[in-house]
């Protein structure tokens, strides 16, 4: 009788065991790295060009602004409402300023809060918002805990950090974040078919294309035009999109060595909004979600581009002028 009971015992402790190492190896990486700094950085810089390049009327129209009731403190703390119409221009210089300190990598124990505000803030003020832009709000408060635990002074430097107790809370909220992302293109491609009926017949692509406000430059549509004439194609690139933005929900299972394969492929789809629908600010903020998604981030970018460049105009330099020399030792 006994011998029966240690045995579920057993598995029980060998399972602990197993989770307290698992919780050890966790612990034991360092996450504040840069590569949460460009995801912050690729996040600020999308409502930071959206806050330079539109002006008041079109984000913040007189006859709309502060008239949406929210019933709680959040109209109190907004940016753009402290202030009142007439100082908006104020509200504005201090959320471009916070986005620059953002993407400086400034502080981000301090700047983490901030960046959250201004996206906030943004998100529920401006009349023109995109997905994009709620994104950013979404994952600036979830980077607020990581944010104040980050002791460096800038987000691109490597961090020090031997604290087992702040690594494991910001693979926990690393962990979130994966999640809000994957489920972000999970919606995505679940609801399109579900609510409009193009998605399914294969034509939404064509209308999209051919939106009159939305649509893309007349010198693509000439180019695409001639193809859209097939159905099979229109119908390509309609359940292509959705196949794709499931496959990305799809990636979240998949061993974090891995996902960064993807990273390229979902940066050129996003791109081609840029192309065709000329979402720019929604580029960078789904950049940003990216990178927090697909990359490890206990590894460490090499953002140097300036020195690989380098590096591979002397090694071009250097092959140019063996090959001279030579070709001289054989002609003498």
């Amino acid at each position: 009788m006994k011998s029966l009971e240690s045995k579920p015992n057993k598995g029980i402790n060998k399972a602990l065991l197993d989770f307290n190492t698992r919780c050890e190896s966790i612990a034991s990486k360092n996450y504040f790295t840069n590569v949460y700094g460009f995801g912050r950085t690729a996040l600020a810089f999308g409502t930071l060009i959206t806050l330079l390049f539109n002006g008041k009327q079109i984000l913040f129209p007189a006859h709309l602004f502060n008239k949406v009731e929210f019933g709680h403190f959040v109209e109190e703390i907004n940016l753009f409402f402290l202030l009142g119409y007439e100082n908006l221009f104020i509200a504005r210089i201090i959320g471009i300023v916070i986005l620059i300190l953002v993407i400086s990598g400034y502080r981000p124990r301090i700047t983490g809060i901030l960046h959250w505000w201004v996206s906030f803030s943004f998100f529920q003020a401006a009349v023109i918002v995109d997905g994009g832009d709620q994104a950013t709000a979404v994952l600036t408060l979830l980077l607020i805990p990581i944010t104040l635990l980050d002791s460096r002074k800038n987000h691109w430097s490597k961090s020090n950090n031997v604290s087992k107790y702040k690594n494991f809370i910001a693979y926990v909220m690393f962990l979130i974040i994966e999640l809000q992302v994957a489920v972000i293109y999970l919606l995505a491609g679940i609801e399109k078919p579900f609510k409009v009926t193009e998605w399914v017949d294969g034509t939404a692509v064509y209308y999209w294309l051919n939106h009159n406000i939305f649509g893309t430059s007349e010198f693509l549509l000439s180019i695409l035009n001639p193809l859209m004439n097939s159905s099979f194609f229109v119908s390509a690139m309609t359940w292509g999109t959705i196949i794709f933005e499931l496959s990305l929900f799809g990636i979240f299972f998949m061993d974090r060595e891995k996902r960064s394969k993807f990273l390229k492929f979902a940066i050129l789809f996003h791109f081609t909004i840029i192309l065709f629908h000329g979402l720019m600010s929604f580029f960078f903020a789904m950049l940003g979600a990216l990178v927090l998604y697909l990359i490890k981030k206990d590894s460490h970018l090499n953002l140097n581009l300036n020195r690989k460049l380098y590096d591979k105009l002397l090694y071009y330099f250097k092959k140019k002028e063996k090959i001279a020399s030579v070709s001289k030792s054989v002609t003498a």
